[in-house]
C-alpha cells in the first residue's frame, strides 16, 4: 500500500483518437465506473473521420483552434503531399457534421477493416528511455524479436498506432516515461501504486507494471480506448497487475477511499490538469510523487502555479517542441 515509498510515494477524446495527436481529453458526461466487455472492439460502431488539409504555417494556429474547443485530433504529414491533414474521428455522423459546420474540410465514413493497423515491414524509430525502457511501434513477432534481442537489458513496450492515444512517439507520454522511469529509480526496493489518470493505450501503466509497481489503476472515460488498453496490457503479460476502470477522473478523485497512491500521471489538457488538481490529494500518500502532461508551453505558468496551491510543486519540466512535462512531490 501507499506511504511505504522513501521518495515521493489520461483519457482520451471525447471520441476516437490515433497514436499523433496531440493531447487528452476528459469529457464531464461519465460519471459512473463501467466494466469494459471483453468484446468490446469486436462490437464497435461505424466511426467517421473529419479531416482537413492546412499548410505548415497554419498548422499551429489550427492546432491552438481545435485545442480550444476541445477536440481531439491527429496532425500527420502525408507521403507526397505538402500539406497537414489534420483529423477527428466521431462515432456519429452528426458529430462529424458539426466539425464539418465549423472548421470546413470533408468527412469519410472508416470501414471496420481499417480500423486496425497494417503489419509493419520494417522496425522503424524505436524511442529509448534512460537506459531502462525502449519503446517501438511494430508488434510483428519477427520484428520485435529483433528489437528485444538488440536491447537485452531493456524493457521493450510494443505500440503500433491505434485508435487511442499513446504509443510513445508523442511528446507529452515520452516526457511521462522518463518522469516514470526516474521514479522508479528513485523507490529503490520500496513498494509503489501508481494512478495513471487519462490512460489512453495504457502505455505509462503498462510500463509502470514492468518497472515494478505493485498496483496500479487506470482510468479513462472513453471505453474504445480502454477496450486498446487492455488488449496492450494483455500482450505485455500484465493484465491482472493493472485495475482499469471507465470513469470520469473529476467525480472519482473526489472520493478519498479511493488510494492513496504515492505516484500519480495525468497527461490531459492544461484547463482539465488545473480543474483536478485540487483534488489529487485525497487519493495521494503524504510524499506522493506527481507527473503532470499535455500542456503547451504557452500554458506551463498557469499549471505551474496550480501545482503549487494544490501542494504538488513542479520541481523539474521536460519541453520537446511545444509540449511541455512536469514532475514534482507533495509538501
Amino acid at each position: 500500500m501507499g506511504g511505504e515509498c522513501g521518495c515521493s510515494s489520461v483519457v482520451e477524446r471525447d471520441l476516437a483518437k490515433v497514436d499523433v495527436v496531440s493531447s487528452n481529453l476528459i469529457t464531464r458526461s461519465i460519471f459512473s465506473i463501467k466494466p469494459v466487455p471483453a468484446n468490446f472492439l469486436s462490437s464497435m460502431e461505424p466511426l467517421y473521420r473529419w479531416s482537413k488539409f492546412v499548410t505548415e504555417d497554419q498548422l499551429d494556429e489550427w492546432e491552438t483552434k481545435l485545442i480550444i474547443e476541445d477536440v481531439v485530433y491527429s496532425s500527420e504529414m502525408l507521403v507526397g503531399r505538402e500539406r497537414w491533414q489534420l483529423s477527428s474521428f466521431q462515432q456519429s455522423k452528426e458529430r462529424a457534421e458539426g466539425l464539418k459546420k465549423k472548421f470546413g474540410g470533408g468527412i469519410t465514413e472508416i470501414e471496420e477493416e481499417s480500423w486496425y493497423p497494417k503489419q509493419a515491414t520494417e522496425i522503424g524509430p524505436v524511442l529509448r528511455i534512460r537506459d531502462r525502457i525502449v519503446v517501438t511501434e511494430t508488434d510483428d513477432p519477427e520484428l520485435l524479436g529483433k528489437v528485444i534481442k538488440d536491447n537485452p537489458d531493456r524493457i521493450v513496450l510494443s505500440f503500433p498506432p491505434q485508435l487511442a492515444f499513446g504509443t510513445g512517439a508523442h511528446p507529452t507520454t515520452a516526457g511521462c516515461l522518463r518522469f516514470l522511469t526516474d521514479f522508479r529509480i528513485s523507490c529503490g526496493e520500496n513498494p509503489w501504486r501508481v494512478l495513471d489518470l487519462g490512460c489512453g493505450s495504457g502505455i505509462l501503466a503498462i510500463a509502470a507494471a514492468k518497472l515494478g509497481a505493485t498496483d496500479i489503476v487506470a482510468i479513462e472515460n472513453d471505453g474504445m480506448a480502454l477496450g486498446y488498453a487492455i488488449k496492450n496490457a494483455e500482450r505485455h503479460g500484465v493484465a491482472d497487475q493493472i485495475t482499469f476502470l471507465e470513469a470520469d477522473a473529476i467525480e472519482w478523485l473526489k472520493d478519498k477511499k479511493n488510494g492513496p497512491f504515492d505516484l500519480i500521471a495525468a497527461n490531459l489538457f492544461s484547463s482539465l490538469l488545473i480543474e483536478i488538481l485540487p483534488t489529487v490529494g485525497n487519493v495521494a500518500t503524504e510524499e506522493a510523487g506527481i507527473i503532470l502532461s499535455g500542456f503547451l508551453s504557452s500554458q506551463a505558468s498557469e499549471v505551474t502555479l496550480a501545482a503549487k496551491a494544490a501542494k504538488f510543486p513542479l520541481k523539474d519540466f521536460l519541453r520537446r517542441g511545444k509540449w511541455v512535462a512536469g514532475v514534482g512531490k507533495r509538501i
